[in-house]
């Protein structure tokens, strides 16, 4: 047996130990053992000595009774798939540069028992490996090489500018169209050649990595929830992952500045997916100096 044959029948067990059992053997875990191994081989990378690799972001789509049952059976599981990735993916020869994270979301159009896979490198893996060149000190208002944000874990949003907004009103660079975005939600600005992400006292708050900020800087692998909706936070020098379409806001652009996106504007562009979250703990980081701009709710 080949080294992908047996990579893919020990991710088959793996995922059906730790996804088909507490599913009571709803999920095709051959099935998506062989989507994932697609998916690691199609976007590794290699560098000139062959080294192969892997990427270290991964989201499962499922319809949200089947992530409610895991959850309910396993509330490991985001856990235990990412340790478990890293171990069969380093015995089949890929190196990681970190840990895998695992990001489960709700999708109700996916069929009950399916789920969709993507993965993609939070940043320029080449550059971090131990052999790469050290790479020249980035300026105060230098943009970060290659940022980007991944929405909902389907859409990739690049981020080109020093100040990005992002909220409800169509006047903002990312339109997020849910009713518990507020008008004005947060925003990144450029300090120090990194992001850094700013609630602008928002109605439901501003979340990286599960805990409530008010300004936070950003480093690539982090989730961003804005009232429930994930954006990943990646750099990469080749730009943002090919397995996703890019953002494109809704309805084009408005003349009207103030306009915000309808409540049921789900008619219009299809049921989006959700990420599964639950309590969370809350936290603050210090207040430094927030960005001067209106804190519309």
């Amino acid at each position: 047996m080949d080294n992908h044959s047996q990579v893919t029948k020990e991710l088959e067990a793996f995922l059906e130990e730790s996804l088909g059992k507490p599913l009571g053997g709803k999920i095709p875990a051959a099935d998506l053992a062989d989507q994932l191994i697609r998916e690691v081989s199609n976007t590794a990378r290699k560098d000139e000595s062959g080294k192969s690799y892997a990427p270290d972001q991964y989201t499962l789509s499922m319809h949200p009774q089947d992530v409610d049952e895991l959850l309910l059976v396993a509330p490991r599981i985001q856990s235990d798939l990412s340790k478990g990735f890293e171990r069969i993916l380093s015995d089949g020869g890929y190196t990681l540069i970190r840990e895998p994270h695992i990001t489960l979301a709700t999708d109700p159009t996916l069929p009950r028992s399916e789920i969709r896979l993507i993965a993609w490198h939070s940043s320029n893996v080449l550059s971090l490996s131990p052999d790469s060149k050290p790479t020249e000190v980035e300026s105060e208002d230098q943009l970060p090489p290659g940022a980007f944000l991944i929405v909902e874990g389907k859409r990739h949003f690049p981020l080109d500018k020093p100040i990005v907004s992002i909220g409800r009103r169509l006047d903002n660079q990312l339109v997020l169209s849910d009713s518990h975005v507020s008008r004005k939600h947060a925003q990144l600005r450029v300090r120090n050649g990194s992001y850094v992400i700013y609630d602008l006292e928002s109605t439901a708050g501003t979340q990286v990595n599960g805990r409530q900020i008010h300004q936070h800087v950003l480093r690539p692998g982090d989730v961003i929830s804005i009232a429930g909706i994930p954006l990943i936070y990646g750099e990469d020098s080749g730009g943002p992952p090919d397995v996703t379409p890019p953002y494109s806001p809704p309805f084009g652009s408005s003349t009207d500045l103030n306009q915000i996106t309808p409540l049921d504007l789900r008619k219009f562009i299809g049921t989006e997916t959700r990420p599964h979250e639950k309590g969370t703990e809350r936290f603050s980081f210090p207040e430094e100096n927030p960005p001067d701009s209106p804190q519309d709710a």
